[in-house]
């Protein structure tokens, strides 16, 4: 389930805006995935991101206190990876990046606002 922080910082931020959006990656047990809440004043769209299981070294040092991003930056050699390509570019030799994933679930959590039978 997704947080309310995010969007509800959006809300807070920009008040008199026609749609808040919030993207919040995080690791589920062993895998790495993003929420994305979208919401108007009158209607609210969820959705989670594409699930990319993570390898077991990678895993023990997010256990271990470390965020995913520094931990693939230090594994690939790329700087600011979590801004690039991700662990999903990474693991899928490019078939998919972060941001298609984002892209799909973006879509996915506007399905309410365009679609009458949501209302």
């Amino acid at each position: 389930m997704p947080s309310l922080v995010g969007s509800e910082m959006c809300i807070r931020d920009r008040p008199n805006a026609d749609f808040w959006v919030a993207i919040e990656a995080g690791i589920d047990d062993d895998s790495t995935f993003s929420w994305v809440v979208i919401e108007s004043a009158s209607q609210r769209g969820e959705a989670r991101s594409a699930t990319l299981p993570l390898p077991d070294v990678i895993l023990e040092q997010v256990r271990a206190g470390e965020a995913l991003g520094p931990v693939m930056s230090q594994y690939t050699g790329i700087d600011q990876i979590g801004r690039k390509e991700g662990a999903i570019g990474v693991f899928t030799g490019g078939r998919l990046t972060r941001s298609s994933v984002y892209h799909q679930a973006v879509v996915l959590a506007l399905s309410p606002f365009h679609n009458a039978i949501y209302r």
